[in-house]
């Protein structure tokens, strides 16, 4: 029983990532030879093995927590005092500098897939129509894809280079470009996508492979960002309204979706973790291996004294001011049976916090020791979309019914009531929208390293680090909380590698 279900789940996976994922050294030559000769990818079959290997290296790009390392800046997350987690401590207290442990897999890997999606859509000429046989679609991957990893860079680093051609790694010096020039390539990238993109993959059980309205989704978070820190071009607040509104009145044709109760996206039952709610995730596969498993969840969410990593941690003062209810017994762990015995968090000898649930999943399905999991990846969920609808119409001026529904919805599941039913009780129809959204994206989104963002794009670091519990052991922000230094530096490698980009 246990070998076909290897099976059933080995054949989805062979499907949703391109079919191609088994046959990575076929995968390899076939690319290699892509990009010595451009007339190699001239065919669909070249093409989705092209994807493929870009997906493959996607995957690698996000296995690990420091993808988001800078994230750790945020109020919600937090690490070891001690250990090996000196760079995610650097993160926590502001002092990141070029030298920060692991700063580099937030760089180099998001490189390496704009690099492979640079090779496929240099060789766009050679599909001049999309003949039924899918290769729009994979060329709007390869769009996304470049627009994702640029945007996750630029979030973290600021100015980085802005290359397009297939010398990204070679001949090409690197120069810093303009933020603006940067946001506007994101843009015609994702424009081009949503062109592209079907409705939804077909075969695909949800959006682990992006569809147009992820596309559309994605702008929407990219214009709320240009409207706030650091380029403040507050007409993009219109821009993200309109975009969002897009994808949720058409969420049905996405497949998009909130799930009716919250506690099921942390699960990595086959029912649960392909859901309506993943606007764009990435799904990951344990059982074919540990190269295509989730490396960021299970036991780096537990400490020493449960057999776990102690590498994510919910902050102390953030947990205490979490309202409570059935989203904040769908956010944290607070009790963890070990040994036969039942440990509350603030027994922990081995230096006591809540943790993440959504980090740690349930423990009957993945062991308090169990680093390697299935967990999806959530880039973005639809509840983040709906928020951000709401608070973008807020701060463009609006207070459409239609806004604060997307709030009340969110709500309701937050008060374990159903989502499309109006509630008194919970629901809010009048005051500052925006701000009620925003807040709401503080306790909807924890620990999922959306925060800092959050926090960033309105510059309020200092504010809600001023917040910290004294209990803390990783100790006090030492570091400027101001917004020059809300960037982390690139990599040291590469700035002796490129000292042009040396600020």
């Amino acid at each position: 029983m246990k070998e076909m279900k290897i099976i059933q789940l080995k054949n989805i996976f062979l499907v949703l990532l391109t079919a191609l994922i088994a046959g990575s050294c076929t995968l390899e030559e076939n690319l290699s030879e892509a990009k010595l000769d451009p007339s190699a990818l001239n065919s669909p079959e070249a093409l989705e093995a092209a994807v493929a290997g870009m997906y493959r290296q996607f995957e690698g790009a996000m296995r690990w927590n420091q993808c988001w390392i800078r994230s750790y800046g945020g109020d919600d997350v937090t690490t070891h005092s001690g250990l090996n987690k000196q760079g995610f401590r650097d993160s926590d207290r502001m002092e990141m500098t070029s030298l920060t442990a692991g700063i580099e897999l937030s760089y180099e890997p998001a490189y390496t897939v704009i690099k492979e999606a640079n090779n496929i859509l240099a060789n766009e000429a050679n599909f001049a129509t999309d003949g039924g046989d899918g290769v729009n679609g994979l060329l709007g991957e390869a769009y996304f894809l470049r627009a994702f990893n640029y945007f996750s860079l630029t979030r973290t680093f600021g100015n980085v280079p802005l290359i397009l051609s297939t010398d990204i790694l070679g001949n090409v010096e690197l120069q810093r470009a303009e933020l603006i020039d940067i946001y506007s390539q994101i843009e015609n990238d994702l424009l081009m996508a949503e062109r592209l993109l079907p409705d939804q993959y077909p075969g695909v059980p949800a959006a682990i492979r992006p569809n147009n309205g992820s596309a559309r989704a994605y702008l929407a978070k990219l214009y709320m960002h240009w409207a706030g820190w650091p380029l403040k071009d507050s007409s993009k607040y219109a821009m993200a309204a309109s975009s969002a509104k897009t994808v949720i009145d058409n969420a049905g044709a996405h497949g998009f979706a909130l799930v009716a109760d919250m506690g099921t996206l942390w699960s990595i039952a086959d029912e649960n973790r392909f859901s309506s709610e993943i606007v764009f995730g990435l799904g990951h596969a344990q059982l074919l291996g540990n190269e295509f498993a989730n490396r960021h969840t299970g036991r780096l969410g537990y400490p020493g004294d449960v057999q776990g990593w102690s590498e994510n941690f919910a902050e102390i003062a953030f947990f205490e001011d979490f309202p409570e209810g059935d989203r904040k017994e769908d956010t944290y762990r607070t009790d963890v049976d070990f040994n036969g015995d039942s440990i509350n968090w603030k027994d922990f000898e081995n230096e006591s916090h809540p943790m993440f649930l959504k980090v740690t999943g349930y423990q009957d399905e993945i062991r308090t020791n169990n680093s390697v999991t299935s967990m999806t990846t959530y880039n973005m969920r639809f509840a983040d979309l709906l928020l951000y609808y709401a608070e973008a119409v807020g701060r463009s001026g609006g207070t459409s019914g239609d806004a604060w529904e997307a709030l009340n919805k969110v709500r309701r599941r937050a008060n374990g009531l159903p989502v499309d039913t109006p509630d008194a009780s919970v629901d809010l129809t009048s005051g500052d929208l925006a701000e009620f959204a925003y807040t709401e994206r503080k306790w909807e989104l924890a620990g999922e390293f959306k925060r800092w963002d959050d926090l960033t794009r309105m510059e309020r670091v200092a504010e809600a680090l001023g917040n910290r519990s004294s209990e803390e052991l990783v100790g006090p922000v030492t570091g400027d909380t101001s917004p020059a230094n809300y960037f982390a530096e690139i990599p040291e490698e590469e700035l002796i590698r490129s000292p042009q980009l040396r600020n």
